[in-house]
């Protein structure tokens, strides 16, 4: 298998529910016997770094569910006010391009007082059960804060890894942005919930989607879908209508982390079957 035709699995951003959730899928597809190859590319956006970092870590998982399954304490964020909402909306209006958007929210990341800037990083060591890069092709998406312009950390570039997944975890007005290399970044997230149309190559592409929020047009799920080439085969899973009963209404209730997981598992072994039929199929190169 050369390195374009490598499959890629496209996690995407959702709170403590998007992980919760992902580690349910991934393990119900485990269960029939879908696991991510060795080779595989995993793009991770803030829910989806942390899981990206957790499969990329070698842990089995089993463990990655069952540390799931019994709760997940770590989890301080509260979930985002009304008014908060709605200041994080009003900066996309009208925005014509994804750095602008992000410049904005930008703004308000770095405006926000934060009782204490440094749970960010203790949430994401908690979050993961290495804190160091391996072998596995990781890609991490963050945002910079004043550019808007969004960068991809991998295991060359120098940085720790519990800042990258940290960094791409810090939603504006609820963390603070994670200072690397000089600049200051924040959820990757803010340019897209998703990042599907990053996936690398032209092979395979799984991408799981928590959220289908869309900042701006850019970030439409379908829109992201045909930036890539429309003989790919790309499978999309969204939470189905058990994982969607299980999570409620917020992604940050740590509450829900148990039933959420068990209904991903669920869905994962249900969705199983397209899964393998995606990764089994090729695309012209």
């Amino acid at each position: 298998m050369t390195d374009d035709t490598r499959p890629v699995w496209v996690l995407g951003g959702g709170g403590v529910a998007g992980i919760a959730w992902e580690v349910g899928i991934l393990a119900g597809l485990a269960d029939e016997g879908i696991t991510v190859a060795p080779e595989a590319v995993l793009l991770g956006t803030s829910a989806g770094a942390v899981v990206g970092a957790q499969i990329a870590s070698g842990t089995p998982l089993p463990e990655l569910y069952e540390r799931q399954r019994q709760g997940v304490p770590h989890e301080t964020g509260p979930a985002l006010g009304l008014l908060t909402l709605l200041r994080l909306a009003r900066a996309q209006l009208f925005a014509r391009s994804p750095e602008q958007a992000a410049r904005r929210l930008g703004r308000l990341a770095l405006a926000a007082p934060i009782d204490d800037p440094s749970r960010q990083r203790r949430i994401a060591e908690a979050r993961l059960p290495d804190h160091d890069w391996k072998d596995a092709d990781l890609r991490v998406t963050a945002v910079d804060v004043e550019s808007g312009v969004l960068r991809l950390f991998t295991r060359h570039d120098g940085v720790p890894l519990v800042d990258a997944v940290a960094a791409s975890c810090a939603m504006p007005q609820s963390a603070a942005p994670v200072a690397i290399d000089g600049r200051r970044y924040m959820d990757g997230g803010m340019r897209s919930s998703l990042n599907l149309d990053l996936a690398p190559g032209n092979g395979p592409v799984i991408a799981l989607a928590p959220s289908t929020a869309a900042i701006g047009p850019w970030a439409r799920i379908e829109k992201q879908r045909a930036a890539l080439d429309e003989s790919r085969p790309v499978e999309l899973l969204l939470r189905d209508t058990a994982s969607k009963n299980a999570q409620g209404t917020s992604v940050t209730d740590r509450s829900v982390v148990p039933a959420l997981v068990a209904a991903g598992r669920e869905q994962g072994r249900r969705e199983a079957a397209r899964v393998a039929a995606a990764l089994g199929a090729t695309s012209p190169s």
